[in-house]
């Protein structure tokens, strides 16, 4: 999968726990002399914004509250680091007692703590830096993974499943989805359970099953089922976007260049929008050149076509052989164009 740096704004979506109880974070800690306000955030990744603080006095500072069990993570900030997220330090909201030095980066605490923070603080460090090497991308999800599955007996893989769980194997998911791990009802380990349906065979998306059919409308208000081009001898890759995903049309050029490439030798794409505006639909085809079909019911993410294949994220793909089997799931960048390479060949 690709390290999508949208993901800091609406991969993840992590409400937490509907549970009611309380419990107590108990943080000691200490920061650069010239520090006067230290602050504390949630999730910054999920986008949970509620905001603390307390004084700095002489380096020192200690924060003592009562949070309900929605709180997942701590995020702890000086004063002069408010715009600099490579400085932040993390802690999992777990009742243990913990320590933060804000002048090393550093905290004790739980061994999730430590997990945490070490791995936040790398992320954000590589998400800054634009780091967009395979390379760098590899790393960042095998720390994320490495932290996951060695913490399963916290609320850890909260934060980092919705960002990897498509590049996980069934093996690490069935580990994972154990129904007595802490985190097993929280909403944010939907992707692992749509990961494991899809590779367990039980997803209308798995490798071996046979297309499902749908009708929707072309540009033109037309109603197309997509059986018109699957299962008639053409390879098909019938690929989920909107105009409205920066991700989408950032992907795009890699599916333009393969439909340019291969469409001669047997590749058909079918489009399907999560748009509900169709002026912004047609727009967005117009710009980025996209010349194969088309179709969208403009409902959004109550998309006809999303809710049979059941995508919750996009973009996202499916590719079909011949016969309207499916062949494989989500391929993006380097690993599409590596894919019809392999079936058409170069």
């Amino acid at each position: 999968m690709n390290l999508k740096k949208n993901s800091l704004v609406f991969v993840l979506a992590l409400v937490g726990l509907a549970a009611q109880a309380q419990l107590r974070l108990n943080i000691q800690g200490t920061a650069p002399a010239d520090v006067k306000m230290v602050y504390f955030l949630g999730d910054p990744i999920s986008g949970r914004s509620d905001l603390d603080s307390v004084a700095c006095v002489e380096g020192k500072w200690q924060y003592e509250k009562e949070v309900t069990a929605d709180r997942t993570v701590v995020t702890i900030l000086a004063d002069k680091d408010k715009d600099n997220p490579k400085a932040w330090t993390f802690l999992m909201a777990d009742g243990v007692s913990s320590t933060a030095d804000l002048a090393t980066g550093t905290v004790t605490g739980s061994k999730a703590s430590i997990a945490l923070n070490s791995s936040m603080r790398c992320l954000f460090a590589l998400w800054m830096a634009g780091e967009k090497t395979q390379e760098a991308e590899d790393e960042a999800l095998k720390m994320m993974r490495n932290a996951v599955m060695d913490n399963l007996d916290s609320m850890l893989p909260t934060v980092f499943i919705p960002l990897i769980a498509d590049g996980m194997t069934a093996g690490d998911l069935q580990q994972l989805l154990k129904p007595e791990a802490p985190y097993y009802n929280h909403p944010a380990m939907q992707s692992a359970r749509t990961r494991l349906d899809l590779l367990s065979g039980n997803s209308p998306r798995s490798i071996g099953k046979m297309f499902t059919d749908f009708t929707m409308a072309d540009t033109h208000g037309k109603k197309h089922s997509v059986s018109e081009w699957c299962g008639k001898g053409k390879v098909v890759l019938i690929d989920f976007w909107a105009s409205w995903c920066g991700p989408c049309r950032g992907e795009m050029p890699n599916v333009v260049a393969a439909y340019e490439k291969y469409h001669d030798k047997g590749l058909e794409i079918i489009g399907v929008s999560f748009d509900n505006k169709k002026e912004s639909w047609l727009k967005a085809i117009d710009e980025l050149k996209m010349p194969w079909i088309h179709l969208s019911d403009l409902a959004g993410w109550k998309c006809l076509a999303g809710q049979i294949y059941g995508i919750r994220s996009i973009p996202s793909n499916i590719l079909l052989d011949g016969e309207g089997k499916i062949i494989e799931n989500d391929l993006r960048g380097e690993m599409l164009g590596a894919k019809l390479a392999e079936i058409f060949g170069n």
